[in-house]
């Protein structure tokens, strides 16, 4: 709980849902957040069943854009999910719940343009490629832990 208090402390950007207060009692912690009427992703996925191209690009780009905030405040998410994914009163994106989150080292360094001939079809190669090239670093612990919603992690996490 601590970490989210922390993080949404910070934040105050227009990416994630914007705490107004919070307090705590001998035994609890409380958050104040602000009204988001849009409700969450997943709510819109079921109501639609499917998106159209053109809404799958729009909240796509904004989840990017909001995790790389996070991602800036040099914090990972953990438990990205549909659930977590809220909508402002316009349809815009915000993220909440960063009960999972955690500090981490997260220096990009200047990226270097890569090929796809370079790639094999090898995940792991894939990956190692990757992170050689963005030049992210970042604590292997944080990155490999396994927390989060079982039917959302990432399945590198798994193996």
């Amino acid at each position: 709980m601590k970490a989210e208090r922390d993080v949404l402390v910070r934040a105050k950007n227009p990416w994630i849902v914007d705490l107004k207060y919070s307090f705590q009692d001998e035994k609890h912690l409380y958050l104040i957040m602000e009204f988001l009427p849009g409700g969450d992703l997943m709510t819109l996925l079921m109501r639609k069943d499917i998106l159209s191209e053109d809404e799958s690009r729009f909240y796509i780009a904004e989840t990017i854009l909001a995790i790389e905030t996070v991602h800036n405040m040099n914090y990972i998410h953990r438990d990205l999910k549909p659930d977590n994914i809220l909508l402002d009163k316009e349809g815009h994106v915000k993220l909440t719940d960063f009960g999972l989150c955690k500090h981490a080292e997260i220096r990009p360094q200047r990226m270097t343009e890569i090929k796809t001939s370079e790639f094999s079809h090898n995940f792991t190669q894939l990956k190692s490629v990757l992170d050689k090239r963005l030049g992210y670093k970042r604590s292997r612990q944080l990155a490999y832990s396994t927390v989060g919603t079982p039917d959302y992690i990432a399945p590198e996490v798994f193996g």
